[in-house]
């Protein structure tokens, strides 16, 4: 089914923001999705066009095209990452991540 074998578990996250009671801005998972996937290493080319279009990516998944429903988080083990850009290849969708410094509530 995988072009590797599926290396990871992984969350698929909506965050929304929202303001509490005083007024401060908190993040909340709004969805959440477990999905498995292939951890992949960003390759030359890529990397150079990330860095021409101004994108730090740390990591790249490969999930089944179905199963992604366009959030824009990932959760991988306790870390947060966002989804900087994606590539559709057939069957199956390229997440380009980048670590995120926000913090969200479940």
């Amino acid at each position: 089914m995988f072009p590797n074998s599926p290396n990871s578990r992984l969350s698929l996250l909506c965050v929304a923001s929202s303001l509490d009671d005083i007024g401060n801005k908190t993040n909340v998972v709004t969805s959440k999705k477990e999905v498995i996937g292939s951890l992949r290493s960003v390759t030359k080319l890529e990397y150079s066009t990330n860095v021409s279009l101004g994108l730090k990516i740390d990591l790249k998944v490969v999930i089944q095209s179905i199963l992604y429903d366009d959030s824009k988080f990932v959760q991988i083990k306790d870390v947060l990452y966002k989804v900087e850009r994606t590539y559709i290849d057939g069957q199956f969708i390229e997440l380009y991540l980048s670590k995120s410094d926000i913090e969200v509530t479940p």
